[in-house]
């Protein structure tokens, strides 16, 4: 899929400083300090590959993918419980999505998910601006065969061209 879930405080920090505009109010509401929440909002940032706020000295905007960005949480944050993890046992692209479903959490992914992976449970945002994901191959190693190897290097062949 596209990345790593972000976690539950990562979208909590996300969007209280998204509400407030200033560091300092937000690492108060949350009771955490001020550089955890530079290092959050920095840590996603790099994760997504696109900044999501303008900074200065003296003030703090949502850049137009940092609005996109905090636009579908925040409808679906709403009544939401911090239950257990309903995916705990099932690894991988789809338990992500359950987790994001579940109101866990945040997931970056390739636009074609959306067809893929639809779900009325998860709302799917384009990020404007941000690098185009590159896609992969998956399967389990224990079923790495010939046959498997064979499509694998026919679709980058068709995709890339022969090397």
């Amino acid at each position: 899929m596209g990345g790593p879930v972000i976690e539950r405080y990562e979208v909590e920090t996300l969007l209280t400083l998204a509400e407030e505009l200033h560091f300092g109010r937000t690492a108060e509401r949350l009771r955490v300090s001020t550089a955890r929440v530079s290092q959050t909002v920095s840590k996603l940032e790099r994760r997504v590959g696109v900044p999501l706020f303008r900074r200065t000295s003296r003030r703090v905007e949502l850049t137009s993918a940092g609005r996109q960005f905090t636009a579908a949480p925040r409808s679906s944050q709403a009544g939401r419980s911090s239950g257990a993890n309903p995916a705990a046992a099932t690894p991988g692209p789809r338990a992500d999505l359950t987790l994001v479903g579940a109101g866990r959490g945040i997931l970056p992914v390739g636009a074609h998910s959306q067809r893929y992976h639809a779900r009325p449970d998860i709302a799917y945002v384009p990020l404007r601006g941000a690098p185009v994901v590159k896609c992969g191959l998956m399967w389990p190693a224990d079923r790495n065969t010939a046959r498997v190897r064979a499509f694998t290097a026919a679709t980058e062949h068709a995709t890339t061209g022969p090397e």
